[in-house]
């Protein structure tokens, strides 16, 4: 083999060495939600089937946006449960072949039973993410929001429909805020997850 070709090789080679084995790159932004529109003037604010607020669509039962205690992020954040379980959509760009990493800060309504409130995620209808959260020992002033995230692979789609869906079955459910979704090459961030959902 001539030694330019030889050469040419060993770059490829070690390029894709540091590639497969560099920790997860600095993901690039693609949406970034806080349930901050539109801006509340009481404590909440209640929308259901059919209506739509700053690009979510409520596609199932009933949601509250709400001031109605200290939030992970901002002055606002939504409750999944508005009268009953409800469900939000909303339509996000995405590449052929692209990994995205999709996080959130969950939390629970203080106010009602049940205890441990719950919900879901999907993308494209299909469930990736599932959580409960323990209202225990937490207040409107002491939520206890934690985080969580969830890696997804779109392989032929052109756009991604994120769900968030409410299962607490109360009209006090768990409280979603501070929605991120971020991409970074696909040979790198599955390394950072513990589970890859692969979406059609």
């Amino acid at each position: 083999m001539p030694k330019y070709r030889r050469t040419t090789l060993l770059v490829a080679l070690s390029t894709l060495l540091v590639a497969l084995t560099a920790t997860p790159a600095a993901a690039a932004p693609v949406f970034a939600n806080g349930f901050e529109k539109p801006v509340l003037s009481v404590e909440f604010a209640s929308y259901v089937a059919g209506q739509q607020f700053d690009g979510w669509q409520v596609t199932s039962g009933g949601v509250d946006l709400t001031t109605d205690w200290t939030d992970a992020e901002g002055r606002q954040s939504l409750d999944l449960n508005g009268s009953n379980d409800g469900t939000v959509a909303r339509t996000l760009p995405t590449q052929l072949l692209t990994t995205y990493k999709v996080s959130f800060a969950v939390a629970g309504n203080p106010e009602g039973a049940p205890v441990v409130k719950s919900g879901n995620v999907a993308v494209n209808g299909q469930q990736v993410d599932s959580f409960t959260f323990s209202i225990a020992g937490k207040n409107n002033s002491a939520m206890g929001w934690t985080y969580r995230s969830f890696y997804f692979t779109n392989l032929l789609s052109s756009s991604a429909v994120l769900a968030f869906a409410g299962t607490s079955g109360s009209a006090w459910g768990a409280v979603i805020d501070d929605v991120k979704v971020e991409s970074c090459l696909l040979i790198i961030c599955p390394a950072s997850a513990s589970t890859v959902n692969r979406i059609g």
